[in-house]
């Protein structure tokens, strides 16, 4: 009888985070605007329509976006001046009093695939190398080095990388690659694969769980969870009405719910998908366009777990699993 009364413990303490009440939808974001304000970034607040409007202009027309979490820094991506194919990132401090967009890169690499920055301030970013640029992998620009004038950028991993974020605890990366969701350790340089297929991989704000998204047959999308704590495959959400994919997964700052972007009928479309059930709330809809550029620009709940030290010896031990 005690064994099944410890198990049965076990599992209620599990299942807690998906269990509570489910909290409004929340947070502000800086977000790209689809109308005709090509080179401006605006912030918002989630539950307050149309509370919105430009905060800063770029000079360029942003493709990619990270905002530090409880920060004040935002790192873009636009495409370069003068080469044909390329990237370049730039970095501007939000709460300075006149603004200015830094160029990082300086026309170094070719195409850039996806950024994050910690919220220590450290910036991660992919590259696929074309023509004589540098190799094709993940990149590091760390934080002592924004205030000079040409950083320094080290390689971290080499290979094909996508999609990539930091772990809360910005001692881990998550990145996506044609063969599906990994985990790389910095101080270690531990590769752990998640799973043999997916996208768009995302932390929880507490980094307890891995939210990524899975292509199936018939061109339909789900969201699959895994927790880094415990058992892997823990509970998956279907994405509703994709009509050419869904991307830009996010978790919203509360870690009550999945965020993710479809596109349907020319339109852009955010929808919060909550962990626990339930419909899926439309946002950032006052625009005919939508919304298929943003970021959250802080994390309402402080979390003190360091749940990542465990994730080398629970998923070391399974062999890389399947988790179609």
């Amino acid at each position: 009888m005690k064994p099944f009364f410890k198990f049965l413990c076990l599992c209620l303490t599990f299942l807690l985070p998906f269990t509570t009440a489910q909290a409004k939808l929340t947070g502000e974001v800086i977000f790209a605007p689809p109308i005709d304000a090509f080179n401006e970034l605006w912030v918002t607040n989630v539950e307050k329509a149309r509370d919105d409007g430009p905060f800063f202009n770029l000079g360029f027309s942003p493709e990619g976006l990270a905002v530090q979490t409880n920060g004040n820094l935002v790192v873009t991506t636009t495409s370069h001046d003068q080469l044909m194919f390329g990237n370049d990132i730039y970095l501007f401090d939000k709460n300075a009093g006149f603004p200015k967009a830094r160029d990082l890169t300086r026309q170094q690499f070719s195409l850039i695939w996806g950024l994050d920055i910690s919220q220590n301030g450290d910036i991660v970013f992919t590259h696929e190398r074309t023509g004589p640029a540098p190799a094709t992998g993940i990149y590091l620009i760390p934080k002592h080095e924004l205030k000079k004038l040409r950083p320094k950028v080290h390689l971290v991993k080499e290979g094909e990388a996508y999609t990539v974020e930091w772990s809360p605890n910005g001692k881990h990366i998550v990145y996506s690659t044609s063969d599906g969701v990994c985990i790389f350790n910095i101080l270690t340089q531990e590769v752990l694969q998640i799973s043999r297929d997916g996208g768009s991989p995302t932390f929880s704000p507490d980094g307890r769980y891995l939210a990524f998204i899975h292509r199936r047959w018939a061109n339909t999308d789900k969201i699959s969870i895994v927790s880094l704590t415990g058992r892997p495959n823990l509970k998956t959400i279907e994405i509703q009405e994709a009509q050419v994919g869904s991307f830009n997964l996010k978790w919203s700052p509360d870690g009550q719910y999945v965020v993710y972007t479809i596109r349907w009928d020319g339109t852009y479309r955010n929808l919060a998908a909550p962990i626990n059930g339930g419909p899926h709330e439309e946002f950032l809809d006052e625009y005919d366009k939508g919304v298929w550029l943003f970021d959250w620009t802080r994390t309402d709940v402080a979390y003190a777990v360091e749940p990542t030290n465990r994730l080398t010896t629970l998923w070391g031990k399974l062999k890389q699993p399947d988790l179609k």
